[in-house]
């Protein structure tokens, strides 16, 4: 058993980490990281585990053996450090850190103490992600060559996920899951890249309001979009390839049916399903070739594939899914990001492989 504890009882580390490291047979909840005496005692009272006040008074119990990391994205440079250098495991949650800076010191206390670090990217697990690399797999609709990727809603960020100094932009949200999926779908290095930021409504956030990135690569170009102040719909992934298209509204249903109490109830009717749109006539010289659109039952993938394979990891030697490497790579393209909005101008990479 890797007996693990989470630091933070937000959002995340409650309706998210929590519930995904109880499905593990391999991992126990040892305990919660809370400041607030209150949130303690609110541990104790659903959990029924041990409470710490800080990361330091989990680290200095011995029984620990792993630490995920559920907070603000400004400390989790200095938290994976302490926590590796103590000779603990680690996985810190998206996204990795602000800087490569911050980054690069992660892998280096990683390196040092013969630990494990990962990143939770448990958006490599979504239904559609996993349905779009099915279609480029199968050649479904040729070779890629335009992929949107988008989430836009109308709603203020809560807590310290509105403070720049706190989160980083918009953009280190949503938008660093979007960036880990361009770099996993294999379209080869990213050689240059562009990026808008637009300021927010709501005040007392100024991780801006709309992000926008579009990232070039040898032969397609993958835009991520997300929004805190949009009031029209979107889809989620918009994709044109040489012999077809894709389309699909709608976020993954997992995450609602985790923080509903039962991720293993997410549901998706056909209609929620994506629309495939290839050429009825499989005759490339026919001038006008009919074409053909069916619903595509989309890749029912697990988000419990993320823990799955941590445990694997620390239990059987198994390869790790997510790498810190991998990690590091989404805040360097974040980076260049915030590079190209602040100054008006596209960054030449390359990023990814």
């Amino acid at each position: 058993m890797i007996r693990t504890v989470v630091v933070g009882y937000g959002m995340a580390g409650r309706e998210l980490h929590v519930p995904l490291i109880l499905r593990q047979p391999d991992l126990e909840l040892h305990g919660v990281v809370a400041r607030k005496p209150e949130v303690r005692e609110r541990v104790r009272a659903e959990r029924g585990v041990k409470t710490f006040a800080d990361l330091d008074e989990a680290l200095d119990d011995p029984a620990v053996d792993l630490v995920v990391l559920a907070t603000p994205h400004d400390v989790h440079a200095e938290m994976t450090v302490r926590a590796l250098e103590a000779g603990r495991h680690c996985v810190v949650d998206k996204v990795m850190a602000l800087t490569t800076a911050d980054a690069d010191r992660m892998i280096a206390a990683r390196d040092r103490s013969g630990r494990m670090l990962s990143v939770f990217h448990n958006r490599r697990w979504d239904w559609d992600f996993s349905t779009l690399r099915r279609i480029f797999q199968e050649g479904l609709i040729g070779r890629p060559l335009l992929i949107e990727s988008a989430v836009c809603r109308f709603k203020a960020p809560q807590g310290w996920r509105g403070e720049l100094g706190a989160s980083g932009t918009i953009l280190h949200d949503w938008g660093a899951h979007m960036v880990d999926h361009a770099i996993q779908l294999g379209l080869g290095p990213c050689r240059r890249l562009t990026s808008w930021l637009f300021e927010s409504p709501w005040e007392g956030v100024d991780i801006g309001g709309h992000g926008r990135i579009i990232l070039e690569f040898d032969h397609a170009v993958f835009q991520a979009e997300t929004s805190r102040i949009c009031r029209i719909d979107r889809p989620r992934w918009w994709v044109v390839g040489s012999a077809g298209g894709y389309v699909k509204y709608g976020v993954d249903p997992q995450e609602d049916a985790l923080r509903a109490g039962d991720i293993d109830r997410a549901d998706e009717s056909e209609s929620q399903q994506g629309l495939l749109s290839t050429a009825a006539d499989p005759d490339p010289h026919t001038r006008d070739p009919e074409t053909a659109r069916r619903r595509l039952p989309s890749v029912r993938s697990h988000w419990d594939g993320y823990y799955a394979n941590i445990a694997a990891h620390l239990t059987r030697s198994g390869p790790l899914a997510v790498t810190a490497e991998q990690g590091r790579e989404v805040v360097k393209v974040l980076e260049a990001a915030l590079e190209s909005s602040r100054e008006h101008k596209s960054v030449e990479g390359p990023w990814g492989s």
